[in-house]
């Protein structure tokens, strides 16, 4: 019976003892846009029925909107400098026909490597926007 005893004591050592209970658990960083993925420059670029004034409007509610932060904003060329975390984009409004526009959003060093939730999240305001009035 006490080599039993023994026995299992020496079994329950090797089991706790190869397990390490004071290992740090691996650092993660969060990051509230999702992954970085490969996206193409046709999913950066959207079409909308509405005038270039009222997207551009639309564009800067939509980039306060999803907390992004401003950086330059230059009414006449059409263009909204922000970043989203370390990542910095530039969005392009562009004006064709009387109710036709084009809002274009790329990031600013040419690296299409970036959480797409990012644009999409600006393009989905937009949409949900666009055909109220202000």
């Amino acid at each position: 019976m006490e080599r039993v005893v023994k026995f299992f004591v020496l079994i329950l050592l090797v089991i706790f003892l190869s397990h390490p209970v004071n290992a740090a658990p691996a650092q993660q960083t969060y990051n509230p846009y999702g992954a970085p993925v490969k996206v193409t420059l046709a999913q950066c670029i959207k079409t909308f029925n509405t005038g270039y004034d009222k997207l551009f409007f639309l564009t800067e509610a939509a980039i306060n909107n999803s907390n992004f932060s401003v950086e330059e904003i230059q009414t006449d060329g059409g263009y909204i400098v922000f970043s989203a975390g370390s990542y910095k984009f530039l969005a392009t409004v562009i004006s064709f026909g009387s109710n036709k526009s084009i809002l274009k959003i790329t990031p600013c060093n040419n690296n299409y490597t970036f959480p797409p939730l990012i644009i999409r999240n600006v393009f989905r305001y937009v949409e949900s926007n666009q055909y109220k009035k202000f």
